[in-house]
C-alpha cells in the first residue's frame, strides 16, 4: 500500500513537470543599423524543445504599424521540407516585397534553425520595429507562441547642396558686407554645412564658418534640410575669390572636409578704387638725368578694379600724363598710349615734372591717384647725386595724401656738382702734364751723364802697333817735290815718335813718349808739347 502511494505520487509529479516545462526559444538581434540604399538581413533564430515541433506557416516576420503598438504580418516561413515561404498582403508587406526576398529556413545544428528575410534596398520608411513569431506545438502542452523583437535604424549620408550659391548684391565693392546662403540635406545622423573661401595665389582654402543647427531626428525620416547663411566683409584680396559650401556627416569618410559634397560660387568680382601708380623709366638712368637728343619711355601702372587700362568705358578708366616745366606753370596734357609716355629727341626745355594720373570708376563713383616723376635734360653725361626731398601728392577724390620722392635739380643748365667735377678734371690733367715734362727732363740728364766721350785722336786699342818709325818720309822721298834735291842734300829725314795714352775713361792724357831711334835730342821730339789736361 505504501509502495502504491509512492508510485502514484511520483507519476503525478512527473505529469506536472511535463505540463509546466518551457517549450522552444526564439531570438533576434536587438538592433540593426543599415544605410539608406544598402541591403540588410532580418534573421530569426529558433530552437525546438525536446517534444516540440513547428508546422508550416507558423514562422512569421511582422512589422509594427506606425503610431500603434500593433504588429502586422509581412511574410510566413515553413520548416525545412514542409512547404514554401510567402509575403502577405498587408500594407507593410506591400511596401517591402518588391525590395526583399525570403530565404529558405536552414538548420544550424542542435535543433536550431534560421528564418531570414533579406531587404535588398533599404529605404528610410523601413526604419521600424520588426518581430519574429514562432509557434511551437507539443503533444503534452499544445501550441505555444514565442516572439523576439529587433529595431531597424536607417542612416543616410549628407547630400550635395541643392543650388549653386550666389553672392549678393551683384555689384560688390571693397569693405562691403555680402550675403552667401546654402541649403542642403545634412543626412542622418544630421551633419553640418561649412563655408570655405578660396583666394588666388593661396593653395589651401580657409574655413570661414560652420552651421550649428541640429535637426530633431524622427523615425522613418532620412532627409534633414538645413539652410546656412554667412555675411562676410570682402576686401581687395577677395577679388576673384571663390566661396564653397560643403556638407558633412559621420557617414562621409575618406576625403577632406572641403572636398565632400559641395557647391561653389562663380568668381566674385570686387570693385575697388585705383591705387597709387608706379612709374618705370626705360632706360633707367642715374638720378633721372638724360642727355640732349636722347629718348626715354615712362610707363605708368596702377592697381584698380576696373583697371585704368581696361577697354571698358575709356572716358572714366584711363591714364593721363601732364607736364610742368616749373612748379607755378599750368600743366600741359601729353599724348600717351595706355599709360606709356614716349619722349624722343629730348631738349633742355623738356626738363621738369611729369605727372601720371590713373582714373577708374564704378557704381556711379569715380576715383583717381597721381604720381610725379622729375626729369633733367643736360648737355653732358656727367651727373651728380640729387637731393631727395619729400613731395606730397593728393590722390583721388577722397583727398588722402600720398608721399613720394622728388629729385631737385639745379635750375639754369649745369648743376653745381657738374661744374665742380669739370674743374677738378681740368686741374688733374694739368698736374699730369707737368709731372710728365719733369720726368722727361730728368731722364735726358741721366742719359748724358752715363755716356763716355773718347778723344778722337786716342786709339781705340792702346796695345795696337801704331809705330811710324822707319816709314818713308813722304816729303823727302817725293821726287816730284820742288824741294827734293835740297832735302836730300842736307839729309833732313823726319823722325817719328809713338804716344801711349791713359786707359782711364774720359782721359786724353798721354802717359809716355817713345823715341824708337834713340834720337833723344831730335828737334821733333824736343818740340813735342804735352797737352794740358
Amino acid at each position: 500500500m505504501d509502495l502504491f502511494r509512492r508510485f502514484s505520487c511520483i507519476l503525478f509529479l512527473s505529469t506536472l513537470f511535463i505540463q509546466g516545462r518551457d517549450c522552444g526559444t526564439v531570438q533576434t538581434s536587438a538592433t540593426i543599423t543599415a544605410t539608406n540604399g544598402s541591403s540588410v538581413d532580418l534573421t530569426c533564430e529558433y530552437t525546438l524543445g525536446q517534444f516540440d515541433s513547428v508546422y508550416s506557416g507558423l514562422i512569421v516576420w511582422e512589422a509594427k504599424k506606425s503610431g500603434t503598438s500593433d504588429y502586422e504580418n509581412i511574410a510566413t516561413f515553413s520548416p525545412p521540407g514542409l512547404g514554401g515561404n510567402f509575403f502577405t498582403t498587408t500594407e507593410s508587406a506591400m511596401n517591402i516585397k518588391d525590395r526583399a526576398e525570403l530565404l529558405n529556413v536552414t538548420s544550424i545544428g542542435s535543433d536550431t534553425y534560421l528564418a531570414v528575410m533579406r531587404v535588398l534596398e533599404v529605404q528610410c520608411l523601413d526604419e521600424k520595429e520588426y518581430r519574429c513569431s514562432v509557434t511551437f506545438t507539443s503533444t503534452n502542452t499544445g501550441p505555444q507562441t514565442k516572439t523576439a523583437v529587433t529595431s531597424l535604424t536607417v542612416q543616410a549620408p549628407a547630400e550635395r547642396p541643392y543650388d549653386i550659391p550666389v553672392a549678393e548684391p551683384s555689384n560688390i565693392e571693397e569693405n562691403m558686407k555680402i550675403n552667401l546662403s546654402c541649403t542642403a540635406n545634412v543626412g542622418k545622423p544630421p551633419g553640418k554645412i561649412k563655408w570655405w573661401r578660396y583666394r588666388d595665389q593661396v593653395n589651401a582654402p580657409l574655413l570661414m564658418e560652420e552651421s550649428t543647427e541640429v535637426p530633431v531626428v524622427q523615425p522613418g525620416v532620412c532627409v534633414y534640410n538645413v539652410t546656412f547663411s554667412i555675411q562676410p566683409v570682402v576686401t581687395i584680396d577677395d577679388d576673384q575669390s571663390v566661396w564653397r559650401c560643403s556638407v558633412d556627416n559621420e557617414l562621409l569618410t575618406g576625403s577632406l572636409d572641403q572636398n565632400k559634397p559641395n557647391q561653389e560660387t562663380a568668381r566674385i568680382n570686387v570693385f575697388y578704387k585705383v591705387r597709387a601708380p608706379q612709374i618705370t623709366k626705360t632706360p633707367n638712368t642715374l638720378n633721372s638725368q638724360y642727355s640732349v637728343g636722347s629718348s626715354v619711355n615712362l610707363t605708368c601702372e596702377a592697381k584698380g578694379n576696373p583697371s585704368p587700362s581696361t577697354h571698358i568705358d575709356k572716358n572714366i578708366n584711363k591714364y593721363v600724363w601732364t607736364f610742368k616745366a616749373n612748379p607755378g606753370d599750368n600743366a600741359t596734357e601729353l599724348s600717351s598710349n595706355n599709360g606709356v609716355l614716349s619722349l624722343n629727341n629730348l631738349q633742355e626745355t623738356d626738363t621738369g615734372t611729369y605727372t601720371c594720373t590713373a582714373f577708374n570708376g564704378f557704381n556711379g563713383k569715380t576715383f583717381n591717384s597721381s604720381k610725379h616723376q622729375e626729369l633733367q635734360i643736360v648737355k653732358t653725361t656727367t651727373t651728380s647725386a640729387p637731393t631727395t626731398t619729400p613731395f606730397v601728392s593728393t590722390t583721388g577724390q577722397t583727398g588722402n595724401p600720398g608721399t613720394e620722392s622728388r629729385e631737385e635739380e639745379t635750375p639754369g643748365g649745369l648743376s653745381g656738382g657738374a661744374i665742380a667735377g669739370i674743374v677738378i678734371g681740368v686741374i688733374a690733367i694739368l698736374v699730369l702734364i707737368v709731372v710728365a715734362v719733369l720726368c722727361l727732363i730728368c731722364r735726358n740728364r741721366q742719359s748724358k751723364g752715363d755716356s763716355i766721350d773718347e778723344p778722337p785722336e786716342k786709339p781705340i786699342r792702346n796695345n795696337q802697333d801704331l809705330s811710324f818709325v822707319n816709314r818713308p818720309d813722304i816729303v823727302n822721298n817725293d821726287k816730284s817735290s820742288p824741294f827734293y834735291s835740297q832735302e836730300k842734300k842736307h839729309n833732313t829725314d823726319l823722325h817719328y815718335s809713338d804716344l801711349t795714352f791713359d786707359d782711364k775713361p774720359r782721359s786724353r792724357k798721354p802717359i809716355q813718349i817713345y823715341d824708337l831711334n834713340g834720337l833723344n835730342n831730335s828737334p821733333y821730339s824736343s818740340e813735342v808739347m804735352m797737352p794740358s789736361v
